[in-house]
Formats: structure tokens, sequence, C-alpha cells
């Protein structure tokens, strides 16, 4: 009985924000959820206030990747690619921002759904991590997202990590001879 109310609240709950947000699918329903509690934890660090959560799911390694790294021997913590409040804090930086590396705001609370729908990824040999980018339109400076799947949270939780994030230019990408290309869409 009572799962049957916690589901029932569920799809109460998804239907509100759906009118609300124009959400058409249980997909971008998740992914808006998980940018509220980015949302949160984001305006708790900057205002130095105890935080809620320490550390949140913003997506997971697709199958693809998870093949291509255990084909290569990489350590895959977690499935789930967390992220930090000490990472978050990162991503957010004025002088990350002000040199014109760093995200901003909304391209931080959109994290989750450029994890999902990311445009290709490669693996850079001499670090060991993950590369994700995202572009849209004409893909002259995109959006990179560095993950860790062998990471270490709280200095004792093995998970897989955003590590860090930015802009890039694409030339940077095409030219780098440590990057093995992963996928591709």
């Amino acid at each position: 009985m009572d799962k049957i109310v916690r589901d029932k609240s569920a799809e109460n709950i998804f239907n509100e924000v759906r009118l609300k947000y124009l959400i058409t699918n249980i997909k971008d329903f998740i992914e808006y959820d998980i940018a509220m509690d980015i949302k949160t934890m984001l305006n708790e660090v900057r205002d130095g206030k105890k935080l809620t959560k320490n550390k949140i799911v913003v997506g997971m390694l697709d199958n693809d990747i998870i093949e291509f790294l255990k084909d290569r021997g990489v350590v895959i913590h977690t499935t789930e690619i967390y992220l930090t409040s000490k990472g978050l804090s990162h991503l957010a930086r004025d002088s990350k921002k002000k040199r014109g590396a760093g995200l901003s705001d909304d391209d931080i609370l959109r994290i989750p759904k450029i994890l999902s729908n990311y445009n290709f990824v490669y693996f850079e040999n001499i670090k060991g991590k993950l590369n994700l980018f995202y572009c849209e339109n004409k893909c002259d400076s995109v959006l990179k997202i560095v993950v860790d799947t062998k990471a270490v949270a709280n200095r004792k939780e093995k998970v897989t990590l955003v590590k860090t994030a930015g802009y890039v230019e694409s030339y940077n990408i095409e030219n780098d001879k440590n990057n093995i290309e992963v996928v591709k869409r």
C-alpha cells in the first residue's frame, strides 16, 4: 500500500512539474530534479551554509564507455557519476569565468542533460580520465566535462566523479595526440 502511495505521489509531482516547465518525459523530469539539487548545493556553497547534501548523482556512464574502459583495464568505482560540493565550488570559481573557461550557472545546471547528451567522448591516455564534450550549432567552442572513474570523495568513498569542466576550442581537441576517441554521436 505504501509503495502505491509513493508511486502515485511521484506521478502527481511529475505531472505538476511537467505542466509548469513543459517537461515531456521522465528523463527530462529526472534531469530537472537533479538540476534543482545542483542549484540548491550551488546556493549553499556560495552562501557558506551547511550543506543539505555533500554529493549528488548527476549522470551515468554509458555501456559503450564502460566497455571501452574495461577493455583497457581502467578502474571504474561506480557507474553513477557524482558531483561533490567541493567539485561544484571548483566549477563555479570566478577566476575560471574571468579567463573564459568557467561554466555559467546555466551550464552548471545543465550538467545532467549534457552528461546524457554529449556529442563525443575521448579518453585521455596520460591522466586516465574521460573527457565528455558537448556543443550546439557550429561547435567552435565546446563544453568539456572531465570525469574520473577512480576518484575518492570525502577522503574515503570510491566513486566516479566530475573533476572539472569548462569551455575549450574544438581545434585543441582534434590536435591532442593523448586523446583516444571512445564514442561519437
